[in-house]
C-alpha cells in the first residue's frame, strides 16, 4: 500500500513537472532549462531505484550525443559546443522519462498539450482581433499571427502538428470528441499561415493513412482511408478559397521567389533569407573548405561570409536554413552522414513495429529541417524529442496491451 501510494504521489509530481516544461516551452527558456535538469536528477534517482529498463530508443537517443562530439573537438574548451551538448541531453531525458510512464500518465500529458495548444491558438485569434488591419497587411508581407515560443510561429505551428497526432493516442476520450479537437488544430494550422506546418500536417495525416490502409486489408477500412485522401484534398483547396491568410501567404511565396536575387534586397523575405544564407553555407562547405568547423565555429563562419559578401548589410543570421548544411559545417560530411543515420533511425524501427506515429513525426521533423535548423535550437530538439517519446512509448503500450488481450 506504501509503495502504490509513492507510485502515486511520484506519477503527480512528474505531470507538474510535465506542466512547468510546457510553460518554460511557451514562455521562457530558462524554465525550459531547468526542467530539463530537473528531470535528468529525477531520472538518475529512478535509475538508481529501479534500475535499468532496455529500449532501443535508450541507445538512440543517447547515441546523438556521442555523434555531437565531432563538432566538439575543434575548439574543446568553447562553450557553445557544452551548448549545444546539453541541449541534445533532451533526447536521452524524454525516451528514458517516458519509457518510465504508464499510459495513463503519458494521455494526461497529451491532454495537457492539448490545453496549451488552446491557449497559444486563443492568443493568436486575440492578437489579431486587437489589431486586425495591421496584421491584414503583415499577412502580405509573409508574416504569421503571432505565437507564443518567443515568437518562433515555426516551432508553434510544429507544435499543433504534434499535438494533432498525439490526440489520436488518447483513447481517455470519446472518438468525436478526439476528432473534433484533431479538426480545430488542422483549421488553426491552416488559418496561422505556417507552411512548415501545412507541410508537416499533411505528411502526419498521408503517413495515417497509408499505414492504416498497409495493416488494414478489410474493403471497410480501404473506403474510410480513401475518403480521408478525399477530405485531405477538400480541405486544401476549401481552405485556399475560404481564408485569406493561407491566399496571402501563397502569393506571398510566389512574389518572394520571383523577386530572389541572391544580394541583400531579398533579405526582408523570409524565403529570399533562407536561400542566400544557405547558399553561403553552401559556398563555404564546397568553396572554401569550411567544414567541420565545430558547433561553435558556424556562427563565426557564416558572420565572416555574410560580411564579405555584404558588407554594408548588419549581420543578423549565425546558422544555415537547413540542417544539414549546419551538421555538416559544425562536423564535417562524416558527422552529417552519422547524424543523417541518426535521423532516420526511428523511421525503419516504426516501420518495423508497424507504429505510424514514430514515422509521421520522423518524416514531419525531417520535412521542417529542409528549411530550418529544427534540431540545432531548444524548441526544435524538445518537439522532436518529447513528442516522438510520448507517441512511441504510448503506440508501444497499447500494441503490448492488445497482443495480450489476443
Amino acid at each position: 500500500m506504501k509503495r502504490q501510494t509513492t507510485h502515486i504521489i511520484n506519477e503527480q509530481l512528474y505531470s507538474w513537472l510535465f506542466i512547468i516544461m510546457l510553460v518554460g516551452l511557451f514562455f521562457s527558456r530558462a524554465i525550459l532549462s531547468i526542467s530539463q535538469v530537473i528531470w535528468a536528477i529525477g531520472y538518475i534517482y529512478i535509475l538508481i531505484r529501479q534500475g535499468k529498463k532496455d529500449s532501443p530508443f535508450h541507445y538512440w537517443s543517447g547515441g546523438v550525443l556521442l555523434i555531437a562530439l565531432l563538432g566538439c573537438w575543434q575548439s574543446p574548451f568553447q562553450w557553445n559546443h557544452f551548448d549545444y551538448l546539453l541541449t541534445l541531453l533532451m533526447y536521452p531525458i524524454a525516451f528514458h522519462v517516458c519509457n518510465r510512464m504508464p499510459a495513463n500518465v503519458l494521455q494526461k500529458w497529451i491532454m495537457y498539450c492539448c490545453v496549451a495548444a488552446g491557449v497559444g491558438i486563443a492568443y493568436a485569434l486575440f492578437a489579431y482581433a486587437q489589431a486586425s488591419g495591421n496584421w491584414w497587411l503583415a499577412y502580405g508581407a509573409g508574416k504569421s499571427l503571432p505565437t507564443f515560443m518567443d515568437t518562433d510561429h515555426v516551432r508553434f505551428g510544429i507544435f499543433l502538428c504534434g499535438t494533432g497526432m498525439l490526440v489520436t493516442l488518447l483513447h481517455k476520450i470519446s472518438a468525436s470528441l478526439r476528432w473534433g479537437i484533431i479538426a480545430l488544430l488542422v483549421i488553426s494550422i491552416a488559418f496561422m499561415a505556417v507552411r512548415t506546418a501545412w507541410v508537416a500536417s499533411v505528411i502526419i495525416i498521408l503517413t495515417y493513412v497509408a499505414m492504416g490502409l498497409l495493416a488494414q486489408q478489410r474493403r471497410s477500412r480501404i473506403i474510410l482511408f480513401l475518403g480521408v485522401v478525399i477530405a485531405v484534398v477538400i480541405f486544401s483547396v476549401g481552405a485556399f478559397k475560404l481564408f485569406p491568410t493561407v491566399q496571402q501567404k501563397w502569393a506571398y511565396t510566389q512574389y518572394d521567389w520571383q523577386q530572389y536575387a541572391g544580394d541583400s534586397s531579398t533579405l526582408a523575405y523570409s524565403d529570399g533569407a533562407r536561400r542566400t544564407i544557405n547558399t553561403l553555407a553552401w559556398n563555404e562547405i564546397t568553396n572554401n573548405k569550411q567544414a567541420n568547423k565545430g558547433w561553435a565555429g558556424i556562427a563565426p563562419t557564416l558572420q565572416a561570409s555574410f560580411k564579405k559578401t555584404f558588407p554594408n548589410t548588419p549581420v543578423s543570421f549565425t546558422w544555415p536554413f537547413n540542417q544539414w548544411l549546419f551538421w555538416w559545417m559544425g562536423a564535417g560530411l562524416a558527422g552529417m552522414v552519422l547524424c543523417t543515420i541518426w535521423l532516420f533511425f526511428p523511421l525503419w524501427l516504426g516501420w518495423q513495429k508497424k507504429q505510424w506515429t514514430i514515422v509521421a513525426w520522423t518524416l514531419a521533423i525531417a520535412a521542417s529541417c529542409m528549411v530550418e535548423s529544427t534540431l540545432s535550437l531548444q524548441y526544435g530538439i524538445w518537439l522532436h524529442a518529447w513528442i516522438g517519446a510520448i507517441a512511441w512509448n504510448l503506440q508501444n503500450q497499447t500494441s503490448l496491451q492488445a497482443n495480450l488481450n489476443e
